[in-house]
């Protein structure tokens, strides 16, 4: 295994961690309980149907940074994302089997199952008070749920017989649902964001939907001409990130989404993005590797570019699909997610500190 790239002197390979039979499609790393304390608290989902509790190691031992703690089972089709509650205890799963489920991360029981959804569910999201649920999927309908699983809401509401309500096409995605996320809360004693609390979707149809917390449309663009696979929120909650299969990520301001601040050329279709929590980073999994672009910077090179390799015994180096990737509390580590079902771990060097 060789991971390198042109640019890619902030990135040091830890190892990698090895468990999933299939792409993974989801990583989610734990909040920090205390003011700059990372979480030790890792899990992912995959097409394998399954997620995985991991248990990190403080150093790398033969080329692995880890290993599978516990797998947790119970859908019958691809597990397509995940979403952790703010304490870390629980965690949101959502499937093409057309469900949710909440888990208990400590027993690794499922404690609830949330059916309504009639096609498959591509994402799912805890408000930040984790007293909301939000899901979403191939139905191009938003569902609101309480944390009991039952269904409080549905975007462009149906009627009784089945039959969509009047405003179905006017508020709901035209094709599928890829992402769903919330604004970030505002700590106590923090200084008043320049928002209002909203929650944004995109989706196959290339638009992207800011959503007032009553389910109400706030506005409604189209960011990309072609297919939107993952959006992502900045810290602060002011900047939105897009990308997908028109190869560019889109850097938006939420008070003004005329047209978009910043414009990134990724090269290649774009699976998923991920705004670094404490740096002015955000970074994109593609179909060839990882590019990380510095927001402070003028330049649109990126600081970082990871090509992954895969070397089968007896054959040529081939690239790796890039599926997935999640930045853990503190920013210094980046997680990657691949179609092979391997996690490829990375630290950033001190210097970009």
């Amino acid at each position: 295994m060789v991971d390198q790239g042109e640019g890619n002197q902030e990135f040091t390979l830890l190892g990698v961690l090895e468990g999933h039979a299939d792409q993974v499609t989801s990583i989610v790393a734990g909040y920090s309980q205390k003011e700059n304390e990372d979480s030790p608290v890792l899990v992912s989902g995959s097409r394998d149907k399954s997620l995985i509790i991991w248990k990190l190691y403080e150093e790398e031992q033969d080329g692995k940074f880890g290993q599978p703690y516990r797998q947790l089972l119970g859908h019958n089709h691809f597990v397509s994302d995940l979403s952790l509650s703010q304490e870390n205890c629980f965690i949101l799963s959502s499937s093409w089997d057309k469900t949710l489920r909440l888990w208990d991360l400590r027993t690794g029981k499922t404690t609830r199952l949330f059916q309504g959804h009639k096609k498959e569910v591509l994402t799912v999201q805890f408000s930040p008070d984790n007293r909301q649920i939000l899901s979403a999927g191939s139905d191009r309908k938003i569902m609101l749920w309480n944390t009991l699983a039952d269904l409080k809401y549905v975007s462009g509401q149906e009627s009784e017989d089945g039959g969509r309500g009047e405003g179905f096409d006017r508020i709901n995605h035209q094709d599928w649902v890829s992402q769903i996320k919330y604004s970030p809360q505002v700590k106590a004693g923090a200084k008043a964001p320049s928002f209002q609390p909203y929650f944004a979707s995109v989706g196959w149809d290339g638009q992207l939907k800011i959503w007032n917390h009553n389910m109400q449309i706030r506005d409604t663009i189209k960011a990309h001409e072609g297919q939107i696979s993952s959006l992502s929120i900045s810290p602060h909650g002011k900047n939105i990130a897009t990308g997908g299969r028109d190869k560019k990520l889109l850097i938006w301001d939420v008070n003004d989404l005329t047209s978009a601040s910043r414009e990134f050329n990724a090269a290649d279709q774009i699976n998923q993005i991920a705004f670094n929590p404490k740096l002015q980073w955000v970074a994109a999994a593609t179909e060839k590797q990882i590019l990380v672009w510095d927001l402070m910077s003028t330049s649109t090179k990126p600081v970082g570019t990871i090509q992954i390799e895969r070397k089968d015994k007896g054959k040529k180096a081939t690239p790796l699909n890039c599926t997935s990737l999640t930045w853990n509390a503190l920013g210094k580590r980046l997680f990657v997610g691949c179609n092979d079902g391997t996690i490829r771990v990375y630290q950033v060097n001190d210097k970009a500190q």
